[in-house]
């Protein structure tokens, strides 16, 4: 049986989950990561305090928070250049680690929302 300090945290993440959700499909079209076109996701800045090691957490289109995996593929030494692959895994996050990382989200979405409406 949950405490009620249980019940709490997941209605707190359940909250989050549809306000992110919300605020992503509000922004048409979604950023690209980094300027590459292949990729649209918001990074979400790490927060200090958390336990899980996560690497680049971003907000997709979906309004889901995943982890984006860059890799860089040297190619041929004649032809030069790289090519690029992107992956985006499912985060593994505790509910308290979760509910930072979607706040702050939250956060830089609305931000990222007011700065297109004060420049449209």
């Amino acid at each position: 049986m949950k405490s009620n300090d249980g019940d709490s945290t997941d209605q707190t993440e359940a909250e989050l989950r549809q306000e992110i959700r919300r605020l992503a499909q509000a922004l048409v079209p979604f950023p690209e990561f980094l300027g590459l076109s292949s990729v649209q996701a918001v990074e979400v800045e790490p927060v200090a305090d958390v336990s899980s090691d996560v690497g680049c957490v971003v907000v997709c289109p979906d309004g889901e928070l995943r982890e984006l995996v860059l890799r860089l593929i040297p190619g041929p030494i004649d032809f030069g250049g790289v090519e690029q692959n992107e992956e985006m895994k499912e985060l593994e996050l505790d509910s308290a680690d979760y509910i930072k990382y979607a706040r702050a989200a939250v956060a830089e979405l609305k931000r990222i929302l007011a700065e297109r409406a004060e420049n449209p």
